[in-house]
């Protein structure tokens, strides 16, 4: 397997797989954000833009083996929430750092990979600001409801990965994997009649069963009231950072990567999961020992009995 194929799996597009026009965008973009990250940023700032930055940049080395490949954790949903904006700015010097110290990636690609990853991490960021105003946020049907959405959306991109296991074999993803028109290659995948079955009125019924069964089971487990909210937006960063990496390869590749894009979609599923579980516990430990990381209101201030009898 080459190289360049090797790259395709993880979420970091190499040098000489994209045309030129959507280079040269993702460069024009990816300038945008950065300039709107560090636009009248403060000096107290900049520390923490270095912190998450090396947190990203860290992620990285931690790599997990899926069948002929490896993934590893993303963390920009965390770094859109507790950065918000300044997530554009933070993102492409990771990325850079990555392609300079560990070679993964490439330099033609960093302003389309940068926006890759940061475009999803300020979804994220509105995403929790959107939510977090929300009074009902620490309510059980609230939270409940979030934990829902987020087994949902999982669950029915896990259908969809298991059908095309029994549709297509498991030759498709364990089997030689080369460029377009090289042995090993199944170039046509069957993806209507997984499409059928996931989108099918019983298995939709039994997805929902499932994810009210999981919003019960979360309560019980007496998490953070805030684990919820960290979880369906963690989930949704990597979702999205990996929809929008397929979209790339599949419009702006040089060759046909389609295979490849569903490739990757497949192999990041468990790292929704796992980000969206770390998200969740990261978000509930700083709203109560750093609220103000999170733009959270910080938890009221009650008085001591025997202070008050003092005061008197």
């Amino acid at each position: 397997m080459s190289d360049a194929v090797l790259e395709l799996w993880a979420v970091h597009i190499s040098d000489g797989v994209l045309t030129a026009p959507w280079l040269a965008g993702g460069f024009a973009v990816a300038g945008l954000l950065a300039l709107l990250g560090a636009w009248r940023i403060k000096e107290e700032q900049i520390a923490q833009v270095a912190l998450l930055t090396a947190a990203f940049f860290v992620a990285s080395l931690i790599h997990v083996r899926i069948g002929p490949t490896s993934v590893h954790l993303l963390l920009n949903g965390l770094i859109g929430v507790v950065l918000g904006r300044r997530a554009g700015l933070a993102i492409p010097v990771g990325l850079f750092l990555q392609a300079a110290l560990l070679g993964h990636g490439g330099f033609t690609t960093l302003g389309v990979n940068s926006c890759v990853i940061a475009l999803p991490a300020l979804l994220a960021w509105q995403l929790f600001v959107l939510l977090r105003q929300a009074p009902w946020v620490r309510q059980w049907w609230f939270r409940g409801g979030l934990v829902g959405v987020s087994v949902f959306a999982f669950t029915v991109s896990f259908e969809f990965a298991v059908g095309l296991f029994a549709v297509n074999g498991f030759r498709v993803f364990f089997g030689g994997v080369g460029v377009v028109g090289t042995p090993g290659l199944v170039e046509n995948l069957e993806v209507a009649p997984v499409a059928a079955f996931v989108f099918h009125p019983l298995s939709i019924a039994a997805v929902v069963m499932l994810s009210v069964l999981a919003a019960w089971g979360e309560r019980r487990l007496e998490n953070a009231p805030e684990f919820p909210l960290g979880l369906l937006v963690g989930v949704t960063a990597v979702l999205g950072t990996v929809l929008l990496n397929c979209l790339v390869l599949i419009y702006g590749g040089q060759e046909d990567w389609r295979t490849l894009a569903l490739f990757l979609a497949v192999a990041h599923l468990p790292v929704a999961v796992v980000e969206g579980a770390i998200l969740g516990f990261a978000i509930g430990f700083l709203a109560k020992v750093k609220p103000e990381m999170l733009r959270w209101p910080a938890p009221e201030k009650r008085v001591c009995a025997a202070e008050s009898v003092v005061q008197s």
